[in-house]
């Protein structure tokens, strides 16, 4: 496919942006209130230290995906393990994505429509979006993001005009710090989903602006979500606000006007960013089984599978909705999805060592002509 050098960032602005969209606001209301600004931004600082040990990883050999050179930096049977690991982790997120995603028409919506029906149907979207392909992906992210970048700030061009700005001076003198720091390790949760961007290769191939491009983009989704929590504290409170399940869309029910009237369509956009969330990770989990299987030209019925998978485990948790969401926005999880992060910086340790290596066999090879002379 033909690359352009912005490619990388669009994509993962779109990518990015989905999950924190629907389900970031409102836990940061709950414990940081006033000073939620500084968790978003802190777990957009602690984002880019995780961002810069996976572009060295993808730097290793940018003509191929992690999955294909990761064992020759550990042996085989070190990385057959956290590939399958890897899996797990993408297939349970597809679970929670099409289960979320389900129970926000269910609520508001289609209250009337049986919940295991929705589900079905967002399913089959996510698998058929899937069956695309990567390369279709890329360049659906491409029209996305300028259509999304858009409606976000004319969204927030409305929002603040009934804000209550008189809360803002809270924002400074609100001292809860411990609560902002471990929100800050919850927002890290969501911003550094880096490790995904290593099966992009060979559609992405990473270079030296690959850190400067997924930088940018996680900085825009930070400021759509700064954008967000500001407007939904100003017009709700932090009272109020923590109590709403889905903030953006009560926001755009409260304005007057034309935005009253258009959550459809901002709920449209939301909803494909969710698709390609979804379909680009059971992409991820249909190649990581087609690697720990050894299996060639079969992404049609690995996809399938996975697909159905994940359906199976979104109807597992449908069955008890106000446990899934207390789950999904527990510390627990949040700490198991930084851990996922945490991949990288074990295989840049064992590049290093297998940088000294190449050096050292470099060395010893004009040593070894010379003996015979």
């Amino acid at each position: 496919m033909r690359n352009t050098p912005w490619q990388l960032f669009r994509f993962g602005f779109v990518y990015l942006n989905a999950i924190p969209t629907g389900f970031l606001i409102s836990p940061i209301l709950w414990n940081s209130a006033y000073l939620g600004w500084a968790s978003i931004l802190g777990g957009y600082a602690l984002s880019l230290i995780l961002l810069w040990f996976t572009v060295k990883v993808g730097l290793w050999d940018p003509h191929k995906p992690w999955l294909d050179f990761g064992s020759q930096l550990v042996s085989k049977w070190i990385h057959f393990p956290i590939v399958f690991l890897v899996m797990f982790w993408a297939i349970n997120y597809i679970g929670m994505d099409i289960e979320g995603f389900t129970l926000f028409f269910d609520t508001n919506y289609m209250r009337e429509t049986p919940q295991w029906f929705v589900l079905l149907i967002v399913g089959l979207v996510v698998t058929i979006s899937a069956r695309w392909g990567l390369e279709t992906m890329i360049y659906i992210s491409d029209g996305l993001f300028i259509v999304i970048v858009i409606a976000i700030v004319f969204m927030n061009m409305f929002f603040f005009k009934e804000a209550h700005f008189d809360m803002a001076i809270a924002m400074v003198r609100h001292h809860n710090y411990g609560s902002t720091i471990k929100d800050a390790l919850f927002c890290l949760s969501f911003f550094a989903e880096w490790i995904v961007f290593l099966f992009l290769a060979p559609y992405l191939k990473f270079d030296r602006r690959s850190f400067r491009n997924l930088a940018a983009a996680g900085l825009l989704v930070t400021i759509g979500m700064l954008l967000q929590w500001a407007s939904t504290l100003l017009n709700f409170g932090p009272y109020l606000g923590r109590e709403l399940q889905y903030p953006l869309v009560e926001l755009m029910r409260a304005a007057s006007g034309f935005l009253g009237n258009s959550d459809p369509l901002m709920i449209g956009l939301w909803s494909s960013s969710m698709f390609l969330h979804s379909a680009f990770l059971i992409h991820i989990s249909a190649r990581c089984l087609a690697k720990l299987f050894q299996l060639n030209h079969m992404d049609g019925p690995l996809i399938a599978i996975i697909g159905g998978t994940a359906i199976v485990i979104a109807y597992q948790y449908s069955q008890n909705p106000i446990r899934f969401m207390g789950d999904f926005n527990s510390f627990g999880m949040a700490v198991f999805f930084i851990l996922m992060e945490f991949i990288p910086i074990f295989y840049w340790i064992a590049s290093l060592f297998r940088r000294r290596g190449h050096k050292h066999k470099a060395r010893q090879k004009p040593r070894q002509k010379q003996k015979p002379a």
